[in-house]
């Protein structure tokens, strides 16, 4: 961090000056304390000469001492100032915006309406109350302070409260307070850095302006502001009076800027992080899964009632509100999987399949709502209290989200990351943790686990860092995965290589799995079963083979047939589905796919079809594929309506 500091363009320099300014703060008054009181009437109102390089003030005294001497109260006052502003507002400003969604609008505006007032404003009506003098005026700097620091942390916990790391913490039930302190503040914290910095040169200045004003330092004690005053008063006699504790401000804000600057520089591992060492010592031997670590008390759910399925979604119905009601994102979506079911839902992107999987792991996005029931493990997860909601979601599902570079988190070790769920949920201490963080990186074929704990995130490859993502959902004994997008922004070798992991993953552990995906070649690799979605609705459930023999549903085929197959003539189109998937603020009336479909009727304008289960016992919720299979034919079926795009 130290190197990383030095190499800034500004470190060096605002080092140096900040040094500069330390030292005359504490050997200044011990050195020129005595010589700068000292009163002489005869020189007063001097102009500079070489016995007083700044001139005299109205008794005498030389200004460049009595400038020296003020370098300690002013700076002592301006951090006093700073740090009480920020040992207030940042903590409130974080935990403000960690609350709900209706109180924590009510506290934002609060501190808006704080920040209206001009913050020397307040620091003058707050130093009248107090009294002239020392305290008041550092009370009166270090609350409007607090207030802009308040609304500045609560906007930089807002940008990176809806991050996929912050979301995967919720998962593994990590506690509001402690997701403020380990993975919000660490990834704002080079902002609040610089802020920091920038808020001693200027509460240096505040301090200067109430003591100008006679609110602040009162005599015989005397600052940079006091000073200044007295500068002032004089200005058209000896000008250099004023300008000596005016440069002395621009040179204290100047460099505790650049420091500021510097330090954001060295605490961003991004910038420059250090080459793990070529030369580094074997890595320590690792004990087999039966060790302590990998036994260590995880609660499972052995003595709770337990439904025949793991997971059972019934009518889950996920709405936001829009300007003309409540716009259904989601809509009365039924599916189960049971305790080893490897299970797929695909469609284009909108279709809700994403919204469906963070319904499941709670996770939809205020102000999403949710209607429906949820059970897992037997247990209805609206009937739960939150602490147990977290221990059940937290030991026995994990998510693995689209983009792993965004999922983690980015100034934290991938090592620290790991072990967070163990220790939450498990109580093992960090060693143990950190030793079946190891074995879960060699389980997911990670080359010297042990080093690669100590690697930050931007360290990796995407398909390393899904690996980091996968053996992360491992750290506790889960039984439901949920598999995002594994594969987004993946080359198809490492897509294979990821599948492949998966795959062998279910097959040891007999986990049950959840994978979210467009991409039908994939999913046939590893699901028994496929939940076909469109506009938020399914529209088909059918298993493997009937999905590679006889899909029914219109869209279905389509997804089908527009996988790229290495047999097609290369001279020869690739296949696609015309037209865009439906606003959901706009659907159309009947069957939301019928502006797109080559085989749609009058009845699917019409009328919604249900989701019904046809004679083979596979459900499709389409008016021409019933009326097919009910009717053992095409015959009397209404006639398609003309100038429909073929698939």
């Amino acid at each position: 961090m130290l190197r990383r500091f030095l190499k800034a363009p500004s470190g060096l320099l605002g080092l140096g000056l900040v040094s500069l300014i330390l030292v005359v703060s504490i050997l200044g008054p011990k050195m020129l304390g005595a010589y700068a009181s000292v009163i002489d009437v005869n020189v007063s109102r001097q102009n500079p000469t070489w016995h007083h390089l700044l001139g005299t003030d109205a008794l005498g005294r030389d200004i460049l001492s009595r400038l020296i001497v003020a370098t300690r109260l002013s700076i002592s006052l301006g951090l006093a100032a700073a740090a009480l502003g920020a040992l207030i507002g940042i903590p409130f400003g974080s935990m403000a915006a960690s609350l709900n969604p209706r109180p924590r609008s009510v506290v934002l505006r609060l501190l808006d309406v704080l920040l209206a007032f001009p913050a020397l404003l307040v620091a003058i009506f707050v130093a009248a109350i107090v009294g002239p003098g020392i305290l008041g005026a550092l009370i009166g700097i270090g609350i409007p302070i607090s207030f802009q620091f308040a609304r500045i942390t609560s906007a930089l916990t807002l940008s990176v409260r809806g991050r996929e790391y912050i979301s995967a913490a919720r998962v593994i039930g990590v506690s509001r307070l402690r997701v403020v302190y380990r993975y919000v503040l660490p990834n704002i914290a080079e902002s609040l850095t610089i802020l920091s910095t920038l808020y001693i040169g200027s509460s240096i200045v505040d301090m200067s302006s109430l003591s100008f004003l006679g609110l602040g330092v009162q005599p015989p004690a005397f600052d940079w502001g006091r000073m200044l005053t007295e500068g002032v008063q004089a200005i058209y006699l000896t000008p250099i009076a004023a300008v000596g504790p005016a440069i002395a401000l621009a040179i204290s804000s100047l460099a505790f800027g650049f420091v500021g600057e510097a330090l954001a520089r060295a605490m961003n591992p991004v910038i420059s992080t250090r080459k793990p060492s070529e030369t580094g010592h074997k890595s320590d031997p690792v004990p087999d899964s039966g060790t302590a670590a990998e036994s260590g008390g995880a609660v499972r759910h052995d003595q709770v009632p337990m439904d025949r399925d793991l997971l059972t979604v019934s009518h889950l119905t996920i709405s936001f509100p829009g300007p003309d009601g409540p716009q259904i994102a989601v809509d009365d979506v039924s599916f189960s999987i049971a305790k080893d079911e490897v299970v797929a839902i695909v469609g284009e992107s909108g279709s809700g399949k994403t919204l469906t999987a963070m319904a499941i792991a709670r996770l939809v996005p205020y102000p999403g709502s949710i209607k429906g029931t949820i059970r897992f493990h037997g247990h209805d997860l609206e009937a739960v209290t939150e602490r147990a909601l977290n221990r059940l979601l937290g030991t026995d599902l994990a998510v693995i989200f689209q983009d792993p570079l965004s999922s983690l988190n980015p100034v934290l070790r991938i090592g620290t990351q790991l072990i967070e769920g163990p220790v939450v949920h498990r109580g093992l201490n960090r060693g143990d943790a950190a030793k079946l963080a190891a074995i879960r990186l060699r389980e997911v074929n990670m080359p010297t686990p042990e080093q690669q704990l100590k690697r930050y995130p931007h360290e990796f490859s995407g398909g390393m860092r899904q690996r980091v993502m996968i053996a992360m959902g491992l750290m506790n004994e889960i039984t439901l995965l949920i598999a995002d997008e594994p594969t987004t922004a993946l080359d198809v070798t490492i897509q294979a290589q990821i599948m492949n992991l998966l795959e062998g993953i279910h097959a040891s552990r007999k986990i049950a799995m959840l994978f979210i995906s467009h991409n039908l070649a994939l999913v046939t690799r590893n699901c028994s079963r496929i939940i076909v979605m469109y506009a938020g609705r399914v529209v088909e459930e059918l298993t493997k083979s009937e999905l590679l023999t006889s899909p029914l549903h219109p869209y279905t085929k389509a997804l089908l047939s527009a996988v790229p197959d290495v047999a097609r003539p290369r001279d020869l189109a690739l296949a696609n589905i015309a037209g865009n998937p439906p606003d959901p603020a706009q659907l159309p009336s009947g069957c939301p796919f019928h502006p797109r479909c080559p085989l749609a009727v009058s009845k699917c304008i019409a009328l919604r079809p249900p989701l019904l289960p046809t004679k083979s016992g596979r459900l499709v919720a389409c008016w021409v594929a019933h009326d097919q299979t009910n009717n053992g034919s095409s015959k009397g079926v209404d006639t398609p309506m003309d100038d429909k795009p073929s698939l």
